[in-house]
């Protein structure tokens, strides 16, 4: 082997490792933080101890809603596949954005149920400093899990 080629050899072994080297550390450093827990973005500005009173019930709907977070976002990736074909078609567009809105409204739906749970948890005066967060949608302005462009 020439010496240029052992030269490449090494500085590509080098360059691989130092990407394995970056994961590992990477997935290290997030091994103590964890992904936010769906509805905690409306709960981002309450007292932290109303947090603590409310996350069981929060973790109980935690799957049924990222799931259907999932399907909002499977449903506009389809939406936006089926916009930018070449042979796009009324029903096909119609179909897709009533699959859309579907799908909005079931995640808009089993928001406000799991809101609902949570509200009537709360006393008086906790339901009125949680009531404006828990019933509006994540935007990009309030750095919410969901924000699109």
């Amino acid at each position: 082997m020439s010496h240029k080629a052992l030269m490449g050899v090494v500085v590509i072994s080098i360059a691989l490792n130092l990407l394995f080297a970056g994961l590992i550390g990477g997935h290290l450093l997030r091994e103590g933080q964890h992904d936010p827990h769906p509805l905690a973005w409306a709960f981002k500005d309450v007292p932290q101890s109303m947090r603590h009173k409310v996350r069981p019930m929060l973790r109980e709907h935690s799957r049924e809603v990222m799931q259907a977070r999932r399907d909002v976002r499977r449903s506009e990736r389809a939406l936006r596949k089926l916009i930018e074909s070449e042979t796009l078609a009324r029903d096909e567009l119609e179909a897709g954005l009533a699959k859309m809105r579907r799908s909005t409204a079931d995640y808009h739906e089993l928001v406000h149920k799991v809101g609902i749970d949570v509200l009537l948890s709360l006393d008086a005066d906790e339901r009125m400093k949680a009531a404006p967060y828990l019933f509006r949608q994540p935007s990009r302005q309030r750095g919410g899990a969901d924000a699109r462009p």
